[in-house]
């Protein structure tokens, strides 16, 4: 008897038929929402599931709810014309096919999540909403596609632009590789495809002008970008929009250093990597970033050592440590200790400070602060720029996105900060802290930032000006900071 072949219940879009005939092993579908990304997701776990016998496919979000409300509705509904064939298990989120080939919808809501799925066996790897995942999720979950006989095994993902994993999926896919076409990656061998999603592209027209409609009306003009547009550069949630590399990033340090007070601040890591910046400050304020050490896997003393070669020629300062290293970390003292005994054994003195605390107000005001210090100055230029060999420091600070659960802080969880924090020690170090006063209005339009910061203390309002903050600090010392 001739078996029945059974399609899912959808027209795709030219774009939508790209993506589901894609040949590459990864494949993104991405940009605009309204482009029918999700539909195309579903249409590819369906075909699978049909096509082969006792295939797995597995379909990510980023929390069930969502699954619930995106995902079963769009595969009810492709899959109605044979509902009598397929079987909807509710309490385990999964579909069940005839030839026992199976979509299990699947969840990670935080980092841990991933090990629930270490012995599953995946032939097709689904996320939807991909930048809601971090890349340590996405590899481990690639980890996961395997079987013991020959089939076709594909890893497709869908999303929008913004969230955690914004500048990852950015990199991953998009940045440097023509659109539409398949690349592969040399190191690995890899191919890839990315394929950008518009409005445009959804097969209903009454959908897309309704859609296209409430879009239009957002005020929000971040969000219109991303949702609308699909544009990966401005994002949704994105905390440095202030940042342009044409403005932040020079070639050729326009001042001496022997004119500037230098400064050096680090983050820690071991597993994550340890973030190291040099702050030349100009006599005009201006803020030059002119080094960057970058790496993980390295020892307290082999670091101090590394940053021993540097402070021996060039005297700054401080170096700004952060609160964490003034503990023993699982170590047998503290890290601080450690390097101010390499410093000593070579005879390098060097004023090591505590850098600002690990308390909501202090992030917040370290945020505040960077916000202003992206700032322009009476002369038109930026405050604070980077030399372009910071490459890290260049990529990771501006795709930075908002926490989700603590909307006035920089999302930590997933995310490479790394730099920033770093950067944002040695700067509120030289600033002394704001006082450590909270900082009300962290979200300034593009284009308006305030040449001075609103600070709410003691239920009054003040407004201080970040040059006479850095002046006052200064003269603290008795001296003047630019002069040091």
């Amino acid at each position: 008897m001739q078996k029945d072949v059974l399609v899912p219940n959808i027209t795709p879009s030219p774009k939508q038929e790209l993506f589901l005939t894609s040949s590459a092993d990864e494949t993104f579908y991405g940009g605009a929402a309204g482009g029918g990304k999700s539909a195309a997701l579903c249409a590819e776990a369906i075909t699978a599931s049909i096509e082969d016998e006792a295939h797995r496919t597995y379909i990510f979000r980023k929390t069930l709810k969502e699954l619930n409300q995106s995902e079963v509705p769009e595969l009810l509904k492709q899959l109605d014309v044979f509902r009598d064939n397929v079987k909807y298990n509710s309490q385990q989120s999964l579909f069940i096919f005839p030839n026992k080939s199976i979509i299990q919808l699947a969840y990670l809501d935080n980092e841990a999540d991933k090990y629930r799925y270490q012995s599953a066996e995946i032939h097709t790897l689904l996320f939807d909403e991909l930048t809601h995942f971090t890349q340590d999720q996405y590899e481990y979950l690639k980890t996961r596609v395997r079987s013991d006989k020959k089939r076709l095994m594909r890893i497709m993902s869908a999303s929008n632009p913004g969230n955690i994993g914004h500048g990852w999926v950015k990199s991953y896919f998009i940045d440097g590789h023509r659109p539409m076409e398949v690349f592969k990656e040399e190191s690995s061998g890899i191919t890839k495809m990315y394929i950008p999603a518009t409005i445009e592209d959804h097969p209903n027209p009454d959908f897309r002008a309704s859609y296209r409609k409430q879009l239009e009306a957002l005020s929000d003009d971040k969000l219109k970008k991303a949702l609308l547009y699909g544009d990966w550069d401005i994002f949704a949630g994105q905390v440095f929009n202030e940042w342009r590399r044409h403005k932040h990033v020079f070639s050729r340090l326009p001042v001496h250093l022997e004119d500037c007070t230098l400064y050096c601040g680090l983050d820690w890591g071991y597993n994550d990597p340890t973030a190291v910046y040099w702050v030349a400050v100009s006599p005009d304020q201006h803020f030059y970033v002119y080094r960057e050490l970058y790496a993980n896997n390295k020892r307290p003393e082999e670091w101090a050592y590394e940053l021993a070669i540097y402070l021996k020629h060039e005297k700054v300062k401080f170096l700004a440590m952060p609160h964490d290293t003034y503990s023993n970390l699982g170590g047998t003292r503290p890290i601080v200790d450690q390097f101010r005994e390499v410093f000593a054994k070579l005879g390098i003195q060097v004023n090591i400070i505590k850098s600002a605390p690990g308390t909501h107000v202090a992030k917040v005001n370290r945020q505040a602060l960077m916000h202003h210090m992206l700032g322009d100055m009476p002369d038109g230029r930026a405050r604070l720029s980077v030399h372009e060999s910071c490459l890290n420091l260049i990529r990771t600070l501006p795709m930075l996105p908002y926490s989700d659960t603590n909307v006035e802080e920089i999302e930590s969880r997933g995310v490479e900060d790394h730099a920033y924090d770093a950067l944002s020690y040695i700067c509120y170090a030289i600033t002394g802290g704001y006082n450590q006063t909270k900082i009300v209005n962290l979200l300034q339009p593009e284009g308006n930032v305030p040449k001075g910061l609103v600070i709410s203390e003691d239920m009054q309002t003040k407004v201080f000006n970040l040059d006479d903050i850095v002046l006052q600090a200064g003269k603290n010392n008795n001296k003047d900071w630019r002069y040091t």
